[in-house]
């Protein structure tokens, strides 16, 4: 009841509305300085675990158009260019104290049963539009016979403008790969064979005519042929995720082309004298790629020759590129953002350190072989070679079961899915450093039981990432120089450092900025708070002191008098508090999300003509301003010192006699 007098006595008070306003706008102003205190924090170090410094490893030399050193005045020298190293000791590179991580790709092919490898490439009609239509990429071997009463002369063109169209009939009695399907017809042109390579075989076409011709295969009726043949088309995909073999709209069917199978390649290397990294290869003294059937039968070298080249092409129909890495965004195009995820999820941390059994596919490949998040590839691995993405190159893992034997065995499951992206040329790097090819299917390191033998690997710019600590450039660079890293002596490769961040460096000088502002501010609305408790709890007191005299001469208690005191200033503490906090909440979101997006636009002029801008695009999402409800909750928390105050001025006037709280002119 006593508690009514002192309540009612609130209301009818004009000052307790002051006090109300008073103490929402402390409230206010302390919880957005709080939130925007706490959040500068949070980006802080968020910024520093979702960003990363990339430095970028490249090796220059005086070299030869092989990548082999030479001396600058030798003949063979083309120039001081990046290349890619075998072996190359990267021991002093990532002992600096600077590096928190680094990763050395390694190549695989992955034989997956019954997925035939395949790329899209669709017929484009007049009108612009594509009609679908995929490929398998690699040869095959095929045993046929022709359908005709009469011999039959395929004549060899070379006219790539004859529009003339030359066809035969044909019955596919068995072919190595297993999963084809074949027309009754195949047009040919040229054979698969350039003019200077038709003349070097002049002697093979004479042995497989038995006769004198050259300009020509001759084909008999009855006689069964194997043929090494390269990929065909057109295959459509139907619903039910099975491959069915078509024409295209104008009636075209497979093409007769005759190849050297990828397994009789020779001294495979790379080269650098042109505008990017190619591949030159030998193919040496190898069977012509047609052959009569009993010929084969009867010849025990032509018969291994085939009986093998038959197992390997069986598995290379099937095989898939796949890279090792212990961090998928170490890769030079994922890192400056030309390459990003699009659906799915990264590998995590803890599955590269496990060795768990997940994979990343590109949107190529996913589209190409019909998979989706979720699909598991059994997958048997060989070790491959360093596949450059060039165009007239080889582009698949190449299997030979004498050279390449399957080395792991594991079920795979796809966890993500990436897209590149078309960007800017960049200036810095060698154009090899930032390719990927469009095939590339990533798992990590450690799933593969049997790890490669560094002097094994290539290094090079787009295998061998180094990750920094963040803000440690000039440390590393120092640390390189010390150990002698980059000074570059005679007959040594000498790396180049290319630092990308993210734009984490003028991410956290804006966000340090923030912090500071932030302080500021805290400071500031502390101050105010404080003041305003202290006057709030003083006056509000004053006001009270008649009352509580009246109410202790009409019989109320101390205890009474002070506790029905307190309540009036919790209650109009957690009013004044409440209001606040929404308000604070609110204007924390609206004020610090203002100057963040101010900010970002600000480096992202700046960054507009840096090649990491995209890098920054995609990770500025995790960089925000949101207000927190418990920060909140805690900020508004602090007006409770509001009846802390008033019970320290209530406490020395509580003991006086109730005459003595009175006015001295009532």
């Amino acid at each position: 009841m006593h508690r009514k007098i002192f309540i009612e006595q609130l209301k009818r008070s004009k000052k307790t509305v002051v006090y109300f306003w008073l103490l929402l706008i402390a409230a206010t102003f302390f919880v957005t300085s709080m939130n925007l205190y706490r959040n500068s924090i949070r980006n802080l170090q968020i910024s520093e675990s979702t960003f990363s410094t990339l430095a970028v490893t490249e090796l220059y030399g005086e070299v030869d158009r092989y990548g082999k050193l030479v001396e600058r005045n030798s003949e063979e020298h083309i120039g001081y260019q990046p290349v890619g190293v075998r072996g190359y000791d990267i021991s002093k590179i990532i002992d600096s104290e600077a590096v928190r991580s680094y990763d050395l790709r390694t190549q695989y092919g992955a034989y997956i049963e019954e997925c035939p490898a395949m790329f899209y490439a669709p017929q484009v009609n007049g009108d612009g539009t594509d009609i679908p239509q995929w490929f398998m990429r690699s040869n095959n071997i095929i045993r046929f016979q022709i359908q005709a009463k009469e011999p039959l002369e395929l004549k060899y063109h070379y006219d790539l403008n004859n529009t003339k169209e030359y066809h035969f009939g044909l019955n596919v009695l068995d072919e190595a790969a297993g999963c084809f399907e074949y027309p009754e017809k195949m047009f040919y042109y040229d054979l698969g064979f350039k003019p200077e390579e038709w003349e070097a075989r002049e002697q093979d076409i004479k042995d497989f005519n038995q006769t004198e011709d050259t300009d020509c295969l001759i084909l008999y009726p009855g006689v069964e042929y194997v043929a090494i043949i390269e990929y065909h088309g057109y295959w459509l995909w139907n619903e039910d995720g099975t491959l069915e073999y078509t024409t295209t709209s104008d009636g075209y069917e497979t093409t007769f082309d005759l190849v050297v199978p990828l397994q009789d390649y020779r001294n495979i290397q790379l080269t650098y004298d042109g505008g990017r990294e190619g591949l030159e290869y030998e193919v040496g003294d190898t069977p012509f790629p047609i052959q009569r059937w009993e010929d084969v039968q009867n010849d025990p070298k032509l018969k291994a020759y085939f009986e093998d080249l038959w197992q390997d092409i069986h598995v290379q129909q099937y095989t898939h590129n796949v890279v090792a890495t212990n961090d998928v965004t170490s890769v030079p195009t994922f890192h400056l953002g030309n390459t990003a995820l699009c659906e799915g999820r990264l590998i995590t941390e803890e599955e590269y350190e496990s060795g768990a059994k997940v994979c990343l596919i590109s949107k190529d490949v996913a589209q190409n072989q019909q998979w989706k998040i979720g699909d598991k590839l059994n997958m048997k691995l060989f070790e491959s070679d360093y596949i450059p993405n060039a165009p007239f190159v080889p582009d698949e893992a190449i299997y030979d079961a004498e050279k390449t034997p399957f080395v792991d065995e594991g079920e795979y499951e796809i966890v993500g899915i990436y897209e590149s992206y078309l960007s800017a040329g960049n200036t810095e790097l060698a154009p090899d450093t930032l390719e990927l090819s469009p095939y590339t299917i990533f798992v990590p390191t450690n799933s593969i039981a049997k790890p490669r033998e560094q002097k094994d690997v290539l290094v090079h710019g787009s295998t061998f990432s180094v990750k920094i600590k963040n803000g440690s450039v000039e440390e590393f660079v120092q640390d390189m120089e010390a150990n002698g890293v980059t000074t570059g002596g005679k007959g040594e490769y000498t790396p180049k450092f290319t630092f990308y961040d993210q734009g984490y460096s003028a991410v956290k000088s804006s966000l340090l900025s923030m912090n500071n502002t932030a302080k500021l501010l805290l400071l500031l609305s502390s101050i105010l708070l404080l003041i305003i408790c202290v006057l709030v709890a003083y006056f509000f007191w004053q006001n009270q002191r008649q009352t509580v005299g009246i109410f202790r001469l009409l019989g109320g208690t101390k205890k009474q008098a002070v506790s029905a005191v307190l309540l009036c200033a919790m209650v109009l503490t957690i009013l004044g508090s409440a209001a606040g906090g929404i308000s604070g909440y609110g204007l924390a979101y609206i004020v610090g999300n203002g100057i963040m997006q101010e900010n970002i636009e600000e480096i992202e002029m700046d960054m507009s003509q840096e090649n990491d801008l995209s890098a920054l695009t995609e990770q500025e999402s995790d960089i925000r301003v949101a207000a927190d409800p418990l920060v909140t909750l805690q900020a508004c928390g602090a007006l409770l010192l509001c009846p802390v105050f008033l019970l320290g001025f209530a406490v020395p006037d509580i003991n006086r006699e109730p005459r003595e709280l009175l006015p001295k002119n009532k």
